[in-house]
């Protein structure tokens, strides 16, 4: 049986489901992970999509979201290949599944390839800038092995924080160009919509400005309860842009090595008084309180986990619903000012991406 994964409505019309699984595996500094090969090890594990998909797809999950920079992208296609060939009383076709990928990652990184990302982008024309997105279009649907992909996105608005080299003009007129050829892609009707990732809203303005003829269809952002971005999921919400949220529940517990102000309240103490009364009252996980705050704010979501159990459970969030009370007090957990250090994931916050 499939989960139960309610759709969002896009403005072209297409449906999108309400939650994907996420497929970044990513061990982080200062990160110790049980899974990985050895302690200095730093990047992305795509061989964990691997058991992660076919798991998923066993538990009736339908829906992903990967990137070409991810490099899980390849896995996930070998994985969906699979079961597209060895069906017989009721294969998998490709309508069944919705695939999310994201391409054109410029910020400088030591642990993702140069293959899979934009490298210099500061040195490149607006016209070298679009054949680079061309290539990792291209790249997307090689790796997936699919003709087509349900949403593609542009990964990042630039290559980082206000000290990277860059200027707001020569960013504007490289995105516009990246646009483009998303734009071209779902013309040919090789993807079925399109959109972009960690975008501000002085990007999404930028963007209507210089010339871009399809408004974004989704906005996919870091959101928590703690990493609320108001002013981009307002803005969203009045330009029929689905924000889509991950990283989902980072934040809620306070980093040990983050010094703790004397004589304050620690902000992940109120997170967790909160969210363990609401638990307690709706009978629910966490994880199941965080997704249907955000579903009822609008968001959709995308959610990381290697469990089976958590991939089925992360979706019976539909059989209550947040009181007006309750969304307030959850509203007021937001430490959008602490966004680069304990509760966020230390990303440039989309605004500080000129």
């Amino acid at each position: 049986p499939l989960l139960h994964n309610p759709t969002i409505r896009l403005h072209n019309g297409v449906e999108m489901p309400t939650l994907q699984l996420g497929t970044a595996h990513i061990v982080m500094p200062g990160q110790p992970d049980a899974e990985h090969a050895h302690p200095r090890f730093v990047g992305f594990q795509p061989e964990r999509c691997y058991r992660q998909a076919d798991l998923a797809l066993t538990a009736g999950m339908r829906a992903f979201d990967t990137a070409v920079n991810y490099r899980s992208d390849v896995v996930l296609g070998r994985v969906l290949g699979e079961w597209f060939r060895r069906g017989k009383n009721d294969p998998l076709q490709r309508p069944d599944v919705w695939i999310t990928t994201k391409v054109m990652n410029p910020r400088p990184s030591d642990f993702v390839l140069k293959s899979v990302r934009v490298v210099d982008l500061h040195t490149l024309s607006p016209e070298q800038v679009a054949e680079q997105t061309q290539h990792f279009v291209e790249m997307a649907l090689q790796n997936l092995a699919v003709g087509y992909v349900d949403l593609l996105l542009l990964h990042w608005p630039s290559a980082s924080g206000r000290s990277q080299q860059g200027t707001v003009q020569l960013n504007r007129k490289q995105r516009l160009a990246s646009w483009r050829v998303l734009e071209d892609a779902y013309r040919k009707g090789w993807v079925r919509a399109i959109g972009v990732s960690n975008y501000s809203v002085a990007h999404l303005e930028q963007l209507q400005q210089d010339g871009a003829e399809i408004v974004p269809m989704v906005n996919q952002i870091e959101a928590s309860v703690t990493v609320q971005q108001r002013e981009i999921w307002e803005y969203c919400r009045s330009h029929h842009i689905v924000p889509q949220a991950y990283s989902c529940l980072r934040g809620l517990v306070k980093n040990p090595n983050q010094q703790q102000q004397q004589q304050q309240p620690s902000l992940s103490s109120n997170v967790t008084t909160v969210l363990n009364s609401l638990s307690k009252k709706y009978q629910k996980d966490t994880g199941q309180i965080v997704y249907r705050y955000l579903i009822q704010l609008g968001y959709a979501v995308v959610y990381l986990t290697n469990s089976q159990p958590r991939m089925a459970s992360n979706t019976e969030i539909w059989d209550f619903a947040l009181t007006e009370n309750e969304m307030s007090a959850l509203d007021l957990l937001s430490r959008n000012g602490d966004f680069d250090d304990e509760f966020g994931l230390g990303y440039p916050k989309p605004d500080d991406c000129l």
